[in-house]
């Protein structure tokens, strides 16, 4: 387990030292906030308290489970995934397509932890109408935001 600078109590596991040196994830919350701040604000300060006690782990492999939804809200029978928020603060994330965190579902997932600590619930059926909570703004910020993570080459 490694500290996550910046971010007081944050901390990531990673399966070896290559897998997103902690400046990288660090630049990575910080993009999510600075994005988040833009799009719905944050005057309480929650989203911001909330990201200083995530724990990412990161995973090597995709996992594969029943019954999630896709980003539209429809349910898949049998998935697999490259992220999962576990908890109001833990989140496993798969490393991502071309071992780069703009390949992975990190800043997804932290969307799923804000809204957790907004409303209760992460949303997990996304822009579903099953939830209410995530729109397509949540997903025009999480484009955005792994544009700018591309742009660092992260």
């Amino acid at each position: 387990m490694v500290m996550i600078p910046f971010f007081v109590n944050a901390s990531q596991v990673v399966p070896n030292c290559e897998t997103y040196p902690k400046h990288q994830t660090a630049l990575t919350m910080m993009v999510f906030y600075h994005h988040w701040v833009k799009y719905f604000g944050d005057s309480d300060l929650k989203i911001k308290h909330a990201l200083e006690e995530v724990m990412v782990t990161w995973g090597t492999e995709k996992k594969k489970l029943k019954g999630v939804y896709n980003l539209k809200g429809k349910k898949i029978k049998d998935a697999t995934i490259i992220g999962l928020t576990q908890t109001a603060s833990v989140i496993w994330v798969w490393e991502g397509y071309g071992h780069k965190i703009s390949g992975s579902s990190l800043i997804h997932e932290l969307v799923h932890i804000s809204l957790r600590t907004l409303n209760g619930r992460g949303d997990f059926d996304h822009e579903g109408p099953r939830c209410d909570g995530w729109t397509s703004e949540h997903t025009e910020m999480i484009i955005e935001a792994k544009e700018v993570l591309r742009s660092f080459d992260i």
